[in-house]
């Protein structure tokens, strides 16, 4: 993968932790009225789960980023 497509990776990344971002403050103001609160509980514990599992996607291709450039900025 050419760093190129790895900063398009990282980007597409970020995008989609803030539309995650985004749903966890809509899912929020949803559980102030919801009637079915382990619904609730199960949908914000799958957004958290999809936070950090792009995260650690992202800090990988970061890593490799940071390696082909010979470390530079560690």
């Amino acid at each position: 993968m050419t760093d190129r497509e790895r900063l398009s990776t990282i980007q597409s990344y970020a995008w989609t932790l803030e539309l995650l971002g985004e749903a966890l403050v809509q899912q929020d103001d949803l559980l102030e009225c919801e009637h079915n609160p382990q619904l609730g509980v199960r949908s914000t514990a799958g957004i958290h789960q999809a936070i950090r599992i792009i995260s650690r996607l992202m800090a990988e291709q970061c890593g490799a980023l940071f390696d082909g450039c010979g470390g530079e900025g560690q």
